[in-house]
Parts: C-alpha cells; structure tokens; sequence
C-alpha cells in the first residue's frame, strides 16, 4: 500500500528533483524526435536569414551608395524583401509544426497520466482530492506544452544565433567584439542568482494554483450542504483568500522577474554605447567603416534578443519543471495492488466464494478492520450482510472485488486465491451497485449500457423483464436525458435503474449495497422486486437494510466490530435469539 501519495500540495520549501523531472521531459521529447527536429530546421533557416538582413545594410551603406550604382540599390532592395519574405514562411513553418508536434505530445502525456492514475488503488483517491488530479492532468500539462511549444526549442536556437552572431562579429572586428566578453559573466551571475531566488516562489506558486480548483470542486461538489446550512458566505471567504495568496505568490514571481529582465536591459544600450565609442573612433582613425558599426549595432540586437527572450523563458522553465515534478512524482506512485507474475482468469464461478479466517487493517501500525472472518456463497445463492456502522460490512465486500489486500487466511472463488486472479477478470465478474449511485449524463438507455454501444438493446429489454420493472421505464423511458449525476431522478429512481444496469451487465456475481434513505411506497416495492429477481438469477452479497432483502436472502451474517457473530438464515438467527435478533427488533420493529 502507499505511504506516500505525492500529495499535490508541495511544500514550497522542496526541493524540485531536477534529474527525475529532466528524465520525464526528456522521454517525452525522445519519442518524438523527428517532428521537433523538423520544426527546429525551419527555425534555424528562418535564423539565419534574419541574420543576412544587417549583411546587406552594410552593403548599401558601404558599397552600393559610395559607388553611386542605382543597379546595386535595386538589388539590394529586391533580396532585402525577399530574405524577408523566405524568413517569414520558415517563421510560419516552425509554429505549425511545432504546434501539432506539441499537442501530439501533450494529449500522449495526458493520457499517461490518467491510465496511470486509473491504476492506483483506493488508497490513493481517499487522500488525493478530486481538484488536485484535475490540476495535474489540466493545468500542469498546458505549462509543459508552453515548454515544448517555444521554449526549448527557441533556446536551443537562441544558442545557435548567439554563437554565429558572434562569430560573423568577431570575423568582422575581432578587437571590437572582444571588448563585449566581459558582459556575460555578469549575465550568468544574475541568471544564477535568479534561479536561486525564484526556485521555491514557483514550487509555492504551482502549490497554491493546484489548491483553488481543489477547493472550487469541493465547494461545487457539496453546494447543497453550503446552502442548507448558509454556509455560502464562509467558502467565498475561503475562496477569497486563496485568490489573494495566489495573488501574493504571482506579484512576488513577477517582481524578481521584471528585476532580472531590466538589469539585462541595461546591458543592451551600455554595449551599444561602447561600439558608438569604440567604433567611432576606429573610424575616424581609418581602421572601420561606418556600414560595420550598423552591422555591430544590428547584430547586437540580434545577440541580447535571445538573452531577453532566455530571461523570459526561465520564468517557463521554472514552472515547467514544477510541474514536471509533480507530475513524475505522481507518475512514479506504484500501485498497492498489481496484477500476480502468472494470473490466472477467471471467466465464470462453477462453485462458490470462500472466506476463510480473513483479518484485515488498512495499515501495519493500526487496528484489524476484519478479524478471523470466515464464510461460504455457493453459486447461485445470496448472503446479507448486517452490523453498525464502522463494523466492517463494506470491508469484506472491498477485499472481494481486491480493492484492498487482506494479511492473513484466504479468500477463494472455486478454489483459487484471489490474489492469483488478474485483477481485469476478476472484477469483470463481479457487479457492484453502491449506495452513493453515479449516473452518466446521457439518455437511461447509455447509462443502462454503460456507455458500450456493443450491447444489444435487445439484452436491455430482456434484463428488464426479468426484473419485473416494465413499468418504471414506462415511466421512465429509455430515451430519456439523464443530467450529471442523475441530478433529474430520486435516489430510488436512480437505485433502480443502477440495479437494471447490474442485470444489463451480465455479471455472475453481484454486491449490493442498499440505500438507507426513506423512498416511497410506489419506488420502495419496485426496488424489492427488483432484488428479489436478481437474488434468483446471480450469485448476491447484500449490505442490508431492507427487512424484504433480509428475508429473501438464503443466508444472513451479522458482523460487529470486524468479527462475524452469527451466520444462518434468517428463521435460524431469529430463533437463536442472539445479536441478531436484538438488532432484527430495534431496526425492523418487534412485530415485524
């Protein structure tokens, strides 16, 4: 099991691991590499024509008009517009190519991301909110497509421009460029200390940006809690106040980024002013000509463009690599439960399920949930489970389907333990339908299906004549909209159409988990029917709470405080006079 999460609220005072987020992104990247190697030659040749632009100034100032030559001129004018023209297409090139090239890798992560959630266990999501893992598969993957998209590739350029510049400079005037060298230890000092200084203002700010969506998704998910008790004004508060953390947290970032970016502004007119200086005077001395220092000056705003543009693109580094920590850290979570070496697959159960001397607790150091739980459901049969709240009902039907692991003895369908089953088959045979009921939005026909459109609308029908339930889908027709959540039906409405489903699906055993909530008479014995039909075509655990259920089933266990106290049929317990006939009177009534 997990004992660490990879909780998405990260302590701003973490570390980035910059090796296991560099791996990520370059995994990413490898795959990849002929569509990114495309777009970086179209950018490189829209570069290097840039680059020509100042060659044929200089040729203009320092040939063609001294030489009064209107040939030259035209010349010249006509390559000028056509260098641009050619730099203007690559341009367009590189930004189409590297936009799909982009997406392609961002819905691929995207994708990684949720297979790889989907394969964690329970554990996981009850320590995880639900607005967290939005944030990681949203919000951190837009900040690496910015990444991928502009960033480093434009660096990887950037890199190139600045050496040729300087080179084509140096070729020019080696003494003039050599005067230029002592800038960049100052620029590398103050990228260092920006780095330094920033580095956990990001980490803060990705922590901060993953806990409002959390929050909003909380707040949404229970709006009628909020308003059943005016709770409204208390999560604006809340809301209110994370916005201005948020705000905080951004203003911060951006001061220390607008400092970084001025400070390197500064530098631009100082070497300007120096080639104006030191250029001047070697003209005036006969040893340079004027069209070169437009050149130097040309060029040095090609040569500080990429240190501008690398200013700004560290602010996207160190939110990319923010985000790609946390999520190579969710990546990196192993799940609790994995599929056995050789799995074994289970297609249907010929015999029975086998609990035998099962303990359980959910973490070393912490109480046994279950303790020496031991019973027997031949196929075909039905068992309803009773007991308070907190007893261990759910747990037993939990480690049924392997959400969780138990520690010792056995649990067995037709002789073979569970934990040799593949976890796909495993759970392909058995249904659940659970109290809290979730329903598509999309017609009661989709949600019937469960959204597989290979199923035959004969088989629905089938399944709902079996159950003897015609009439609430005349009510209720199979064309009908369902809005999220069944937001448009009672939750007796919703039970029935979630026991249909179990009916539709077609798996051999069911667990059921009955609704507490009062319903009326009209739904109340359409859903016993209901049971009382699947209890004879599948093989039923029952979590209940209907006295029908408790009648109908074959046998009744009652379990307190993990242990099974009493196990046989309802007549037989109601007999003995023991536990269960004590809970039997004060939750059903004595006369019952």
């Amino acid at each position: 099991m997990h004992h660490d999460h990879g909780d998405d609220g990260q302590d701003p005072k973490e570390k980035i691991n910059y090796k296991a987020t560099f791996r990520l992104l370059y995994g990413l990247i490898k795959t990849r590499k002929g569509p990114f190697l495309v777009a970086f030659v179209y950018m490189v040749s829209a570069t290097l024509l840039s680059l020509f632009i100042p060659m044929i100034v200089k040729y203009v100032i320092d040939t063609a008009i001294p030489a009064r030559d209107p040939r030259a001129l035209l010349l010249a004018a006509a390559v000028y517009i056509l260098t641009t023209l050619l730099f203007l297409y690559f341009n367009y090139l590189q930004v189409l190519q590297l936009a799909r090239a982009g997406q392609d890798l961002i819905v691929d992560l995207k994708q990684r991301i949720l297979s790889h959630i989907l394969s964690l266990d329970l554990e996981f999501y009850s320590s995880m909110p639900v607005g967290r893992l939005n944030a990681r598969v949203q919000s951190d993957t837009s900040t690496l497509y910015a990444l991928f998209t502009n960033t480093v590739i434009t660096i990887v350029n950037d890199a190139l421009m600045f050496a040729v510049v300087f080179c084509v400079m140096a070729f020019f005037n080696l003494k003039l460029t050599l005067m230029l060298i002592p800038m960049f230890p100052v620029l590398a000092l103050f990228g260092w200390i920006f780095v330094k200084v920033t580095s956990p203002m990001f980490v803060k700010v990705r922590k901060i940006a993953a806990e409002i969506p959390g929050f909003l998704t909380e707040q949404l998910n229970g709006i009628g809690v909020l308003q059943a008790f005016s709770r409204e004004g208390d999560a604006s508060a809340k809301m209110e106040a994370l916005n201005q953390k948020r705000f905080t947290a951004d203003i911060n970032v951006e001061l220390y980024t607008v400092i970084f970016f001025l400070s390197i502004v500064f530098l631009h007119p100082a070497a300007t002013a120096a080639v104006f200086h030191y250029g001047g005077r070697m003209v005036l001395d006969g040893k340079m000509t004027v069209g070169v220092i437009l050149l130097f000056v040309m060029y040095l705003g090609n040569l500080f463009e990429p240190i501008f543009r690398f200013s700004e693109h560290l602010s996207i580094i160190q939110r990319s690599f923010s985000a790609g920590h946390r999520i190579a850290k969710i990546l990196e979570l192993k799940p609790g439960l994995t599929e056995p070496p050789r799995p074994h697959y289970l297609t249907s159960v010929r015999e029975s399920i086998d609990f035998r001397n099962v303990w359980m607790r959910y973490k070393e150091d912490s109480g046994w949930v279950l303790k020496d739980v031991s019973f027997k459901l031949p196929r075909g049969k039905s068992l309803a489970i009773l007991g308070e709240t907190g007893g261990g009902k759910t747990t037993v039907t939990s480690l049924l389907f392997r959400f969780y692991d138990f520690q010792k003895g056995h649990i067995e369908i037709d002789g073979t333990d569970i934990r040799k089953l593949s976890l796909g088959s495993l759970r392909a045979a058995i249904g659940l339908v659970q109290q809290d009921i979730y329903l598509f939005p999309g017609t009661v026909m989709d949600n019937l299906k469960l959204m597989d459109a290979s199923i035959p609308d004969s088989r629905v029908h089938d399944a709902i004549r079996l159950m003897g339930i015609e009439a609430f889908f005349k009510k209720h027709p199979l064309d009908k909209v369902v809005k999220e959540k069944g937001a448009n039906l009672s939750i007796g409405e919703k039970q029935v159409i979630s026991l249909a489903r179990a009916m539709v699906l077609d798996q051999e055993v069911l667990v059921l988990d009955e609704a507490t909530s009062n319903m009326d008479p009209h739904t109340e014995r359409l859903i016993t029917t209901a049971i009382k039909n699947l209890l004879k075509h599948k093989t039923v655990i029952i979590i209940a709470h209907r006295l029908s259920t408790v009648r109908n089933a074959d046998e009744v266990m009652m379990i307190s405080g993990g242990e099974v106290k009493e196990l046989g049929t309802h007549d037989e317990l109601l007999a003995k006079g023991g536990l269960y006939a004590k809970y039997y009177r004060l939750q059903f009534g004595e006369g019952e």
